[in-house]
């Protein structure tokens, strides 16, 4: 029988590198979370539905299919990192509510859109913000209810 010492020695490299990937890949998240919902200073748009219609489409959300809802909080993204420490409140799991209330637009996609002609209409408000954190990053922000 051959002793197994080479095969871990072999397959530590391997180890390293899916550990590698999997912060790659939190980082990634991270970026999606910021283009997904992050719009600050807020896009300058004659109105609130045309301010949708603009940012879901430069955003890549009505690229395959016309997202149904999605929210841009108008923050810094150093607030927002601060959710997932010393300015959030732990919910469950790695969910945290901020403490304080943001600035935000919801968009929510009109009936009979379809991609390449995506419509959506817009409700803002003030509101704390529920995310998901990995690594101290936002990486999902819960779906938030505007009227």
């Amino acid at each position: 029988m051959a002793p197994r010492g080479p095969r871990l020695t072999l397959l530590l490299p391997l180890i390293l590198l899916a550990a590698g990937l999997a912060q790659l890949s939190e980082g990634a998240s991270y970026q999606q979370f910021v283009r997904q919902h992050v719009d600050n200073p807020k896009t300058s748009a004659s109105s609130n539905r045309l301010y949708c219609n603009l940012l879901m489409q430069r955003r890549g959300l009505t690229r395959r299919q016309c997202k149904p809802t999605n929210t841009f909080i108008h923050a810094r993204t150093g607030q927002l990192q601060e959710i997932c420490g010393s300015r959030g409140r732990p919910v469950s799991g790695n969910l945290y509510d901020s403490n304080r209330s943001f600035r935000v637009t919801t968009c929510r996609v009109l009936p009979g859109s379809r991609p390449g002609h995506c419509r959506y209409r817009a409700a803002t408000g003030v509101t704390r913000v529920r995310v998901a954190c990995v690594q101290g990053l936002p990486v999902h922000l819960e779906p938030t209810y505007l009227p």
